[in-house]
């Protein structure tokens, strides 16, 4: 069933490509290279070094490193405590010689997910940065939260600026996180270093950018928002008293995804659908038109089994046994576009 829990839609994320390499937009010597190291070991099997970079003169080396590595993937990071980190390194003849090390990032409980194709190398007032993006997702079932984030390394000393994006993936974001960018007190005293961080970042797939069109609260691909906005409805809330909804053209089954036999009840006048810990939409077969019943989703407890009890109302049985029987009479939705 596509993308009808938060947990299928998180693991899509682990495996999609996102976007083409970045093309520095200032001119960098070509002495200044970057070289992923992807499958470079260093103290263990379960870390690698993910990116190396040596500066203009080739004098000095510096490397990001991942711990807790995928078997199959060095840039997902799996552990119950995972960290990124960069060194630097002064060439003395053929070895290396420790100069510095920093810690990007370092949490516990989170998959880290590192984009290796979304990133660039850039002078920005003389001084050489790198810039790459970084997904935490949470190893529990019941934080649907995602945080990206995109930083931006001096490579020089190693000082490191951090934007942050938390948000959810829905359904309208498709292959990215429908959230907002948090404030940093950093950047917003550096006006260069965040706008180049914010350019980079909305480059990223992982950001969800809307189009024109789909700013439109009205438009289809926003019925899960709409509907929770006219029923003032939020994670922690419960079945709504009275029902508003919208009426769509479009075919909200096929947006919404694929769905079993067993999830679909049918009459005369109404078919309905209840995806897997997510909404239930209707289609009224006299007007031609879907319409969202209940739009939520969640990791787990808000799964729903339907049945009709008469030609108009139908049962709604949540998965929580504490959760009572909900009762619906559909000619009782008020439609905000009704005819």
């Amino acid at each position: 069933m596509k993308k009808n829990t938060i947990l299928i839609l998180l693991l899509s994320f682990f495996t999609f490509s996102s976007c083409k390499k970045d093309q520095n937009t200032e001119k960098v010597k070509t002495t200044d290279t970057i070289q992923k190291k992807g499958v470079e070991k260093e103290t263990s099997d379960k870390t690698a070094t993910l990116f190396t970079l040596s500066n203009q003169d080739s004098t000095e080396v510096v490397k990001i490193t991942a711990s807790e590595i995928s078997s199959d993937n060095p840039f997902f990071l799996v552990g119950d405590k995972n960290a990124l980190t960069v060194s630097r390194y002064r060439k003395n003849g053929k070895s290396l010689q420790f100069v510095q090390k920093e810690t990007l990032l370092s949490d516990e409980f989170y998959y880290v997910n590192i984009d290796e194709r979304h990133f660039l190398r850039k002078k920005i007032q003389n001084e050489d940065y790198f810039l790459f993006a970084v997904m935490e997702s949470s190893q529990g079932n019941g934080d649907r939260e995602i945080i990206l984030n995109f930083i931006m390394l001096n490579v020089t000393n190693l000082k490191s600026y951090t934007l942050k994006y938390v948000g959810e993936a829905t359904l309208r974001s498709d292959e990215g996180i429908d959230g907002a960018f948090l404030k940093n007190e950093n950047l917003e005293a550096n006006a260069t270093i965040k706008k180049e961080l914010y350019q980079f970042a909305n480059k990223s797939k992982w950001v969800y950018n809307p189009t024109e069109e789909e700013k439109d609260i009205n438009y289809y691909k926003n019925f899960e928002q709409k509907w929770q906005l006219d029923n003032n409805a939020n994670t922690e809330s419960s079945f709504p008293n009275s029902v508003k909804s919208t009426y769509y053209s479009e075919n909200l089954f096929q947006f919404n995804g694929n769905y079993d036999k067993d999830q679909v009840i049918e009459n005369d006048r109404f078919k309905i659908v209840t995806y897997f810990r997510h909404n239930i939409i209707g289609y009224d077969k006299a007007k031609k038109l879907y319409f969202p019943i209940i739009a939520e989703s969640c990791a787990t407890g808000c799964d729903k089994k339907i049945e009709f009890v008469s030609e108009n109302e139908i049962e709604i049985t949540y998965e929580i046994a504490s959760q009572k029987t909900d009762t619906l009479d559909l000619n009782t939705i008020r439609f905000t576009n009704n005819d």
